[in-house]
């Protein structure tokens, strides 16, 4: 049997590894059976040992309040700090048997269509730590039955639902609590490794007399980092130790009155049944309503209903248990006065004040999330005071371990100007030490709040019907960070994309306006907002190629040709296959020829060729991997090949190119026998404007026509020194006769191609 110093030795040892904030006793650092065979003497003795070393050594640990029974208990407050990492869940309601992994963050942001499986995620976390039974009931609807199979066929079905918790430590330590509570239930994969947890839901329904079949479940800390778990590994959770992870669930349709009613289970229930009510106060509150209840029963009117009922109760039976019928407020106990405790609103344009209940669906919404920071806040500062004093003044409650608010579409019923309010609240809940925010939305305003790398997208997985969960795909960050920077600002400046039914991919602004016109004059029942046209300037598209990849949204692509440009022609070609490499296509047969397949050089030498004769087969190859181009320069010059004159008809009077002393290019002023002088100065003004189109490091314009070379005189002038969007705007609605047909016929055929992805 070990000495007493060596029993210190080994609590020592113990303590160094506690973890999170839970109050312990001495003997919580032994296993069971190893305290049961310390003698009691030796056990007075480890615990006075025990209580000075706390006291003369700076460890970390502080007294707090003594058991019931008299027994020193105490709280480590080092600065572990626990985290949900991730949750593995299989065949629950919308997910399937393979099992799927979420991983999450201080704040993860839930998106997808509806009924993709988000609220089903809160509820398996609800499943495995929610304060009512009936959120943690499982029921037969709650195994998740393929969609081609027949649930009477079903004779037995199994789902399990695992999260996965790490601990690290905090920059704040002072503000952190460490616990014991999980100590023997973690796992440490290698050496010096960070501790982590896993606590596993597993549910069998088996087809039985009743048509609800049986439902048997269990809880257990899984103590193996392997994903085949024995019998062995599972070591049975109970509850009191589980209820150290709150969650608190914040539902779509929000009612704060019920959560504001002081019944078991409410926030405020919790916060108020916690108070250290002095016995002066409970004797002040309890006389003080026995007076207004004396003066509601002096009454006359109160006394003659009450004579009354007295008399007819007793016509009806003749029970001497029962004969004495009053009137009472029923407020003679503290419990029941609590239970009246209500929040009340002022002032209001009545004289009244307002009940949660009367305000509108928006103020209650917030509301309702105000008594969640409320409850944190006060959490927060009650655990403070356990640090600093080893007890909390005013209140008998423990905070938990980890708090976990679930807010489901916050959007709901609130105006978008104080969205980011409400969403730097979660954040800032996010960002304590012991508490996460999990958002669902389907709000671009709510989404774009969020940083992308903390997006889960939820899809529907159509030829199996189940829920699949993924995370952006990002550039890496440390090996790609001016890409990796691009896509981000670029999914946060275009939340809509992830519930678009098709994604355009363009280059700039002018795309939005122009494709979106060419849908409407196509007279087809597309809703052109379910299509997200996102500009990226050509840049960085393999990136998003596959990041829309991954989250299976369809899309296509529109780019600039951009001739005889720095990189543009043969380069622009170049450009997209290499993306189109880069995201995994075949090599070989993006580069198959008549002649072969290119080699590596004539591939590298592809943006010096300058014969476009054969061009035209290569495009055609690349729209077959939805790839198209507007050409021969960009989409604004394509339009301007086709509307030049209603373009300039949009012009006022003062507007438009000129040549000095010839007015405007589109109404020259030439005298007879200025011709001459005038063409010359016209032809330097085509090269001076061709040259600001091609810019300095582009070709000479050999490739393009005398018409196409006079067209950048007014390219220059609409489109490069004035807004484009603008300029397009104006041309649709002064010309209201243009038809689909009159447009590039490059634009018709990309937007046939949109019309078919989207039927």
């Amino acid at each position: 049997m070990p000495t007493v110093n060596e029993l210190m030795n080994i609590a020592k040892v113990k303590l160094a590894n506690l973890l999170t904030s839970e109050g312990f006793m001495v003997r919580d650092l032994f296993k069971g059976y190893e305290w049961n065979r310390i003698s009691c003497r030796n056990r007075l003795l480890l615990g006075t040992l025990f209580l000075n070393y706390i006291k003369t050594d700076n460890i970390g640990v502080v007294l707090i309040e003594k058991t019931s029974s008299g027994q020193q208990r105490y709280i480590s407050y080092r600065g572990d700090i626990m985290k949900l990492q991730k949750m593995i869940i299989s065949n629950y309601r919308c997910f399937g048997k393979k099992p799927t992994t979420i991983e999450f963050d201080d704040l993860t942001g839930l998106i997808g269509h509806n009924s993709s499986g988000k609220t089903a995620l809160i509820t398996a976390l609800l499943k495995l730590f929610g304060d009512k039974t009936s959120d943690r009931n499982i029921e037969r609807s709650d195994f998740h039955i393929p969609i081609s199979q027949n649930p009477d066929s079903i004779i037995e079905n199994e789902m399990f639902i695992e999260a996965y918790f790490t601990f690290e430590k905090s920059l704040v330590e002072e503000n952190a609590l460490d616990v014991p509570v999980f100590f023997n239930h973690f796992i440490i994969d290698e050496p010096q490794g960070n501790p982590y947890l896993r606590i596993r839901l597993d549910a069998t329904w088996k087809k039985s007399t009743n048509p609800e079949g049986i439902v048997e479940s269990k809880i257990n800390y899984i103590t193996t980092g392997l994903s085949e778990v024995e019998e062995s590994d599972c070591h049975k959770a109970n509850r009191q130790e589980l209820e150290r992870i709150k969650i608190v669930y914040i539902p779509a349709i929000r009612q704060p009155n019920e959560q504001l009613k002081n019944v078991s289970g409410s926030i405020m229930y919790r916060l108020l049944n916690s108070i250290k009510w002095s016995d002066e106060s409970k004797s002040k509150i309890v006389e003080r309503t026995e007076l207004v209840e004396q003066a509601f029963l002096e009454e006359e009117s109160i006394i003659l209903l009450a004579e009354s009922l007295d008399t007819q109760w007793n016509e009806y039976h003749k029970d001497q248990r029962y004969s004495n019928a009053k009137i009472k407020f029923n407020n003679s106990d503290l419990e029941t006065i609590l239970k009246k405790v209500e929040v009340t609103f002022s002032p209001t344009q009545t004289t009244r004040s307002f009940k949660s209940e009367e305000l509108g669906d928006g103020l209650r919404s917030l509301f309702y999330l105000s008594i969640v920071d409320t409850m944190l806040n006060i959490e927060e500062k009650i655990m403070e005071e356990i640090i600093s004093k080893g007890r909390s003044k005013y209140f008998d409650l423990l905070p938990p371990i980890l708090t976990i608010v679930a807010v489901e579409e916050p959007e709901n019923h609130i105006s978008p100007q104080i969205l980011g309010r409400v969403i730097e609240r979660l954040k800032t809940i996010a960002y304590k030490l012991n508490s996460q925010s999990v958002v669902t939305s389907h709000s671009p305003s709510i989404i774009k709040r969020i940083d992308p790398t903390n997006i889960r997208y939820f899809r529907t997985c159509r030829n199996i019907e189940c829920s699949e969960i993924r995370a952006l795909t990002l550039p890496n960050e440390e090996k790609e960070a001016i890409q990796f920077k691009y896509i981000k600002e670029a999914v946060t400046a275009y939340p809509e994309l992830y519930f678009a039914k098709l994604v355009v991919l363009g280059e700039g602004d002018s795309e939005e306006i122009i494709l979106k016109k060419m849908l409407e004059l196509k007279n087809t029942k597309i809703d052109t907002s379910e299509i997200s046209i996102v500009p990226l300037g050509g840049r960085h598209v393999n990136h998003f190629w596959r990041l829309l990849n991954d989250l299976n949204i369809p899309f296509i692509t529109l780019l600039d040709f951009d001739r005889e440009r720095d990189g543009g022609g043969w380069g622009r070609i170049k450009y997209a296959i290499q993306q189109l490499i880069e995201n995994g296509e075949n090599r070989k047969k993006l580069l198959d020829t008549d002649d072969g397949v290119l080699s590596k050089k004539e591939f590298d030498d592809m943006h010096t060729w300058t014969n476009y004769k054969n061009i035209g087969g290569w495009i055609e190859m690349l729209e077959g991997y939805d790839v198209y181009f507007s050409a021969p320069l960009d989409i604004d010059f394509a339009m301007l090949t086709k509307f030049k004159e209603q373009y300039i008809a949009t012009l006022a009077d003062n507007e438009g190119p000129f040549i000095k002393g010839y007015g405007k290019i589109h109404k020259p002023e030439v005298k007879e026998g200025d011709q001459s002088t005038y063409t010359k100065l016209l032809n330097k003004r085509i090269k001076s404007d061709l040259r600001a189109t091609l810019k300095d490091e582009g070709g000479d314009g050999a490739t393009y026509t005398a018409k196409e070379k006079e067209l950048m005189i007014w390219y220059n002038y609409f489109f490069l020194n004035r807004g484009k969007p603008t300029t397009h705007r104006v041309l649709f609605t002064e010309n209201e006769d243009i038809v689909f047909e009159d447009f590039p016929e490059c634009l018709q055929k990309f937007v046939n191609t949109i019309i078919a992805k989207i039927n």
